[in-house]
């Protein structure tokens, strides 16, 4: 090397011309053909999904237990369960709620607030009026805020009377329901 200059002899193997002896990608493929980019999410942040059981499909092969990351398609159809930064499987959904009137109903049907959860609600009220003072300040100094906390949560259950396993995906506003049907033993 002279200079800062690189030689065509020491180049990256990605310089070369296909009709190289070993190819850059063995396998043929590229790295933004890998599943990562085919199914690609709209943000790194997805709620992490526990899975405590195996979970067989119809081939033979299956889910190890493990924490697994839970995004929703873009087109919201489906379910994807990711392994670092691997696709494991594609859950079709079978329901979505996207509004807040049918949240906050789920929310007031689950149970009567506790001392605690009124205690974190009037914690979050406080909080919230922080936030506005601390936005209008930022809009001031023409600044970007920080962003806010968006809540996640991804759950799995069995359902006996079905064999199937219901997947919970919520984040934000958007709620949705997979399925994974069980071979019947």
């Amino acid at each position: 090397m002279i200079d800062g200059i690189i030689t065509p002899a020491l180049r990256d193997i990605d310089y070369l011309a296909p009709s190289a002896p070993y190819p850059a990608t063995p396998s043929g493929l590229t790295v933004h053909q890998s599943t990562i980019y085919r199914y690609a999410v709209p943000t790194d942040e997805q709620p992490v999904l526990t899975i405590v059981d195996y979970i067989p499909d119809f081939n033979g092969n299956f889910i190890k237990p493990g924490h697994y990351t839970l995004a929703l398609s873009n087109d919201r159809e489906f379910l994807y369960l990711i392994e670092s930064r691997e696709l494991i499987a594609v859950i079709p959904v079978f329901k979505i709620a996207e509004n807040k009137r049918e949240l906050k109903k789920y929310y007031k049907s689950k149970k009567e607030l506790t001392k605690d959860e009124k205690q974190d609600l009037r914690r979050k009220k406080r909080k919230d009026k922080f936030q506005a003072i601390i936005n209008a300040k930022y809009a001031k100094t023409g600044a970007t805020p920080p962003r806010e906390y968006e809540h996640m949560e991804a759950s799995i259950v069995y359902i006996k009377e079905g064999g199937y396993y219901l997947i919970m995906y919520e984040k934000g506003f958007i709620r949705a329901w997979g399925a994974i049907k069980m071979q019947n033993e």
